[in-house]
């Protein structure tokens, strides 16, 4: 059984079927038939056209990469696209030694955090009809049985990878002529990237790297991507006492839309 199933999706996932917001986290607020507004800790809802750069999607083969609970790939979809959403099979800390006891708990909590937002793109994917479909796997490794693309969508995703070269490597080879990164880069005029783990504080983190606007630029060069840089603030939300007392702020972030021809 499992193997026809495994041939029948190929390598997409099996939509799952939730039933309840309990089951659910959000990483960007949304509007869903059925269920009302779900919040999230972005609510791009009135800026996502500058977001991602203004681009025309339709008919376009798009693969979002970090879709976490589906906000991008949904919106791309209501413009035309027919989109591919890439997500981890799990998610990975910065490394700083532990304990394995203290290791194994952390990663319970990550496997736990990440399967939550996964249920919220399921929830959200059923309640707006969508026909996305879904790959968990390598972003370091993209199967080429995902077929080529147009546009490759990354948000916010670049400076949380360990090897945001290597990263874009793997997606360079999908064929793609347009690239759409976002980034809260760093104030710098130089082409830099800051390390941010600091085994001094040892806090938890994922976010691995803060990069200046020259830096993106240049690693998106490198294969073949001439970029333009567009800057725009985006509502982030905080809700310390739930989201009856949510406490908003404006966040300036980097959109930047790489191009290659086919040549």
């Amino acid at each position: 059984m499992l193997g026809r199933l495994g041939s029948l999706f190929g390598p997409y996932e099996r939509p799952r079927k939730i039933r309840s917001r309990a089951q659910c986290d959000f990483f960007h607020t949304m509007d869903l038939p059925g269920h009302g507004t779900v919040f999230g800790l972005w609510d791009l809802r009135a800026t996502i056209d500058a977001y991602l750069g203004s681009p025309d999607l339709a008919g376009k083969r798009v693969l979002d990469v970090g879709t976490a609970s589906g906000y991008l790939t949904f919106e791309m979809e209501k413009r035309g696209a027919e989109v591919v959403s890439l997500e981890a099979r799990r998610w990975a800390e910065v490394p700083y030694s532990r304990e394995p006891l203290d290791a194994d708990r952390r990663q319970r909590e990550l496997d736990t955090a990440l399967e939550r937002l996964k249920n919220g793109y399921w929830m959200a994917h059923h309640a707006l009809g969508s026909r996305a479909r879904v790959h968990y796997g390598d972003v370091y490794a993209v199967p080429g049985r995902l077929g080529r693309f147009d546009v490759v969508v990354m948000g916010m995703i670049l400076g949380h990878l360990r090897d945001p070269v290597r990263a874009l490597a793997s997606i360079s080879r999908l064929g793609c002529t347009q690239i759409i990164v976002t980034e809260g880069a760093l104030n710098d005029e130089r082409p830099i990237g800051y390390f941010a783990p600091d085994p001094a504080i040892r806090a938890p983190t994922n976010i691995w790297w803060s990069m200046s606007p020259g830096c993106v630029s240049r690693m998106l060069g490198i294969f073949g991507f001439e970029v333009t840089v567009a800057r725009a603030c985006h509502r982030c939300l905080h809700a310390p006492g739930g989201v009856e007392k949510v406490a908003a702020v404006d966040v300036a972030i980097n959109t930047f839309v790489g191009r290659r021809s086919t040549s």
